[in-house]
C-alpha cells in the first residue's frame, strides 16, 4: 500500500510540474470527488481477531463557502475481510455531514483538516443467526491534501477516522481508514477571475482616459460660454469682447476639425502604403527610423495649431497579458510623444500620451492582419 501511495504521489508531482500558480479563489466552487483506499477496522474485543484490513471507497460533494471553509457530505462504503475461514460478515456505510478548512490555499498544493458527524447503516451476516442490520450516529475527522494538476481537477489523499457512538445494545467499533482522492471543480477559476478582474481594471482606465478627454472639452466650451456671458452683461465693448471670444472659439472648434482632419489624413496614407506607419521594435517601445518621416509630418501638423492639444493613445493586440499590454501601450504613446517634441519641435504642453491597452481593437484579433491593425498609435485633437 505505501509503494501504491509513493508511486501516486510521484504521478501527482510529474502531472502539476510548471502549474505553481496561486490557487485563491476557491469560494462559491462547487465540486464532486471520490476516492479508494485501505482501512482498518477497530472492531469489539469478540469479533477483532477475526477480520482483517479491507478496502474502502467514498463519494463525496464539496461546496467552498470562501478560500478556507466548505461545508462537504460524503459517502462511504467498507466491509472488513474474514480471516481464514471465518463466515461472520460486516458491512458500515457512514454518511457524514463535515466542515473543511483549508490550512493555506495560494499553491497548487492545499492542505486541510476536516470534522464531522452523521449516520451509519450497518449489517451483519453470519451462519446460524439471523442477519442483523442497525444503524447509529457516527463522528469524523481527518486531514488530507489535494494536488491541483489544473484549476478544475485534483488529486489528493485523506486519512480518516470514524468513531461509532451510541451503539444501544452493540460493542463499540472505530475505523480508520487511508484514501486516495480524485476531485473535479466547477465554477470559474483562478485565471478566469484574474482575466475578468483584468478586464474591468482595463475598461474602467479607458473609460477615465475617454472622460478626462470629455471634461476637458466641456470645460472649455463651458469657459467660452461663461465669457460670453460675462461679455453679454457688459457695455458695448463687453459685447465686442464677448463676439470676439465666441469667435475665437469658433476658429478653435474649426481648426480642431481641420487638424483632426489632417492628422486622419496620414492614417489614410498609412493604409495606402504611401508612407511607412509607426513601427517599434517587437515587443519594445523602441521606435524604428522608418517612423521618423511619418512622425515629422504629424509634427508639423501640430505645430501649425498651438492652440490645439493632441493625444496620443497607444493601442495593441489581444497577444499577451493584460496588464503586459497596458504597460506596454503607455510605454509606446511616450516614446511617440517625446519624438513629436524633442525631435519634431513641438510644445511639451501640447502634447499628452495615454496607453489604451487591447481595449480598443478597429479589426479582428482573429487574424494575423487584423493584429497587425490594432498595434497602433492615433492622435487625438482637442480644445483645452
Amino acid at each position: 500500500m505505501k509503494k501504491k501511495l509513493l508511486l501516486l504521489l510521484g504521478v501527482v508531482s510529474l502531472l502539476g510540474v510548471g502549474n505553481a500558480q496561486a490557487f485563491d479563489w476557491f469560494d462559491g466552487r462547487l465540486s464532486i470527488g471520490g476516492g479508494y483506499g485501505r482501512v482498518k477496522p477497530e472492531l469489539p474485543d469478540t469479533y477483532k481477531d477475526s477480520y482483517q484490513d479491507s478496502t474502502m471507497w467514498t463519494a463525496n460533494i464539496k461546496y467552498f463557502i470562501n478560500n478556507d471553509v466548505s461545508v462537504v457530505a460524503s459517502y462511504a462504503d467498507l466491509e472488513p475481510y474474514a480471516r481464514g475461514d471465518n463466515q461472520d460478515f460486516y458491512r458500515f456505510r457512514p454518511i457524514v455531514a463535515s466542515v473543511r478548512y483549508n490550512i493555506f490555499h495560494h499553491l497548487p498544493i492545499s492542505p486541510y483538516l476536516t470534522a464531522g458527524a452523521g449516520y451509519s447503516f450497518n449489517e451483519r451476516e453470519a451462519p446460524g443467526i439471523t442477519a442483523q442490520q442497525w444503524s447509529n450516529a457516527v463522528l469524523q475527522a481527518g486531514v488530507g491534501f489535494e494536488f491541483f494538476i489544473t484549476e478544475g481537477t485534483s488529486l489528493g489523499a485523506e486519512a480518516l477516522y470514524h468513531n461509532f457512538v451510541g451503539q444501544s445494545g452493540i460493542e463499540p467499533y472505530r475505523l480508520a481508514s487511508l484514501v486516495g482522492t480524485v476531485n473535479i471543480y466547477f465554477g470559474p477559476g483562478p485565471s478566469q477571475r484574474r482575466a475578468e478582474e483584468a478586464l474591468k481594471e482595463q475598461q474602467a482606465a479607458a473609460a477615465k482616459a475617454q472622460a478626462d478627454a470629455e471634461a476637458a472639452k466641456q470645460q472649455a466650451l463651458a469657459a467660452a460660454q461663461m465669457q460670453v456671458q460675462q461679455a453679454s452683461a457688459t457695455a458695448t465693448s463687453a459685447q465686442e469682447e464677448a463676439a470676439l471670444a465666441n469667435q475665437k472659439l469658433q476658429q478653435l472648434q474649426a481648426q480642431n476639425q481641420q487638424a483632426q482632419a489632417e492628422l486622419d489624413n496620414i492614417k489614410q496614407m498609412i493604409a495606402r502604403k504611401d508612407i511607412s506607419p509607426i513601427t517599434f521594435k517587437t515587443g519594445s517601445a523602441d521606435l524604428l527610423a522608418v517612423s521618423n518621416p511619418t512622425l515629422d509630418k504629424v509634427a508639423q501638423i501640430i505645430k501649425k495649431y498651438p492652440d490645439l492639444k493632441v493625444r496620443v493613445e497607444g493601442h495593441t493586440d489581444n497577444v499577451g497579458g493584460d496588464e503586459y499590454n497596458q504597460r506596454l501601450s503607455q510605454k509606446r504613446a511616450d516614446a511617440v510623444k517625446d519624438y513629436l517634441v524633442n525631435q519634431g519641435g513641438v510644445s511639451g504642453t501640447q502634447v499628452t500620451s495615454v496607453g489604451m491597452g487591447k481595449g480598443g481593437p478597429v479589426a479582428d484579433n482573429g487574424t494575423s492582419e487584423g493584429r497587425a491593425q490594432n498595434r497602433r498609435v492615433e492622435f487625438i485633437t482637442y480644445i483645452q
